[in-house]
C-alpha cells in the first residue's frame, strides 16, 4: 500500500512518462495521479515505431488500466482532456477531475502566443502558464464551472487517499526539477514547482503515504533553449549527428518552421543530480536513453544483459549520490526496459493489441 512518485531530473525529456507507465504495472497501481502543470508536459512513448503521447493526462495508466486522476494544483484544458479521453477509450469511471482544478481557456492560450516573455523562454503557449497566474488572481474559472467535464468531478484529494490505503498508487511528474519555478534558472521557468512535494501537495495525498520517489535521469542530460548544462562538456550538433543521438524538441523555431534541436551533455554533472535527489527526496533513480550512451546496450531487457559501459555508469552514479538505479532504459521501444530486480510483468498479446488500438 502507499504511494510511488516517478519526477523528472534536471531539464525535463527524459522519458518519465515511460518510466511511470512501467512503474505503475510493476505495482498493479490503482491509480495514476498528477498534482501539478497544465496541458504542457508532453509524455510519450513509441508503439510500433508509433509515437503515442499525452499532454494533459498521465501517462501511467497506459500499460496498467488503472484509475487516473488530476489532482487539484493541475490545470485543464477541457479541449485537450476530452480528446485524450476519446482517444484512449477511457470513461468518466477511469478518469476523475478534481472540482477546483484551474481551467485553461482559449483566451488565455492566445495571450500566451501574444506575450513575448512567453516567447522568449521557449513556452509550448499550452495556456497553462496564464491560467495559474489567473488562479493565483482568483479570476480564473474552475472545473466546477464547466459543463462538459461535470460527469468526470470527484474529490480527488479524498480517491488518492483512499486507494494508497487499499492498494499502491502513483504520482506522476511533469517537466525537470531545474525547470521548477522554485528551483530552476528564473525566468527560464515553467509556471508552478514540479519537485515530488509539490506533486504530493497538488494531488492532496497524505505524505505520510509516499513510499518510494523515483527520479528519472537521462544518461546524458538535455536541454531546451539557453541556460547551463552544468559543469560539463556538451555536444555539438556536428558531435550528435555523426554519432546518431540528436533529439528534436517538440517547439517549433517561428524563425525556421523546423523543430529545434536539444542540446546534451556528454556526461551528469554530479552536484546537480545530488541537488536533484535532495530537492525530490528521492530513494531511487531510472536511468533513461542509456542506448545514446552506449549503442551496443540498445533493446537490452535483462539486468545482466546490460552492458559493461552501462554498469560502470550506474556503478558512478550509485557512489557519487548514495542512491539505487532500479530501471534502465534501453531504447526507443517503449519495452526497451531492464529492471535491477528483474520484475517488470509481461505485455500479453490482449495489452499488445489495446495498445496498438491507440496508433492514430
Amino acid at each position: 500500500m502507499g504511494a510511488n512518485i516517478v519526477i523528472g531530473g534536471f531539464w525535463g525529456d527524459e522519458g518519465k512518462g515511460v518510466i511511470s507507465a512501467w512503474e505503475a504495472f510493476r505495482s498493479g497501481s490503482l491509480g495514476v495521479f498528477r498534482g501539478c502543470g497544465g496541458a504542457n508536459p508532453e509524455h510519450g512513448m513509441f508503439i510500433d515505431d508509433h509515437y503515442v503521447k499525452v499532454n494533459q493526462l498521465p501517462l501511467g495508466f497506459i500499460l496498467q488500466e488503472c484509475m487516473i486522476g488530476l489532482g487539484p494544483g493541475t490545470a485543464v484544458d477541457p479541449v485537450k482532456f476530452l480528446y485524450e479521453v476519446q482517444r484512449f477509450h477511457l470513461t468518466p469511471e477511469k478518469v476523475r477531475v478534481d472540482h477546483r482544478c484551474p481551467i485553461i481557456t482559449a483566451a488565455a492560450i492566445a495571450e500566451e502566443k501574444e506575450n513575448s516573455n512567453m516567447q522568449a523562454i521557449g513556452s509550448t503557449f499550452s495556456g497553462t502558464g496564464i491560467a495559474m497566474a489567473q488562479a493565483a488572481l482568483r479570476i480564473a474559472p474552475i472545473a466546477d464551472d464547466i459543463r462538459e467535464l461535470q460527469p468526470f468531478l470527484d474529490d480527488v484529494p479524498a480517491l488518492a487517499n483512499d486507494l494508497a490505503k487499499k492498494g499502491k498508487i502513483n504520482l506522476e511528474g511533469t517537466q525537470g526539477t531545474f525547470l521548477s519555478r522554485f528551483h530552476g534558472e528564473y525566468p527560464n521557468v515553467t509556471s508552478v514547482d514540479v519537485t515530488a512535494p509539490s506533486v504530493v501537495a497538488g494531488t492532496g495525498l497524505n505524505l505520510r503515504e509516499v513510499e518510494d520517489v523515483i527520479v528519472a535521469v537521462k544518461t546524458q542530460p538535455t536541454r531546451e533553449g539557453s541556460g547551463s548544462l552544468g559543469e560539463v562538456e556538451e555536444f555539438t550538433p556536428e558531435e550528435m549527428e555523426q554519432l546518431g543521438i540528436i533529439e528534436y524538441s517538440s517547439i517549433v523555431d517561428p524563425r525556421t518552421g523546423k523543430h529545434q534541436i536539444r542540446r546534451k551533455a556528454k556526461s551528469i554533472d554530479y552536484g546537480l543530480l545530488n541537488r536533484i535527489i535532495m530537492l525530490n527526496g528521492a530513494n531511487k533513480l531510472a536511468l533513461t536513453f542509456a542506448e545514446h550512451y552506449d549503442p551496443e546496450v540498445n533493446g537490452v531487457t535483462k539486468w545482466s544483459d546490460l552492458t559493461k559501459k552501462v554498469r560502470d555508469l550506474i556503478d558512478k552514479i550509485e557512489k557519487m549520490t548514495n542512491v539505487e538505479v532500479c530501471l534502465v532504459n534501453t531504447g526507443k521501444q517503449f519495452n526497451c526496459i531492464a529492471s535491477k530486480k528483474n520484475d517488470l510483468p509481461a505485455i500479453n498479446d490482449k495489452i499488445m493489441q489495446r495498445l496498438q488500438s491507440y496508433i492514430e
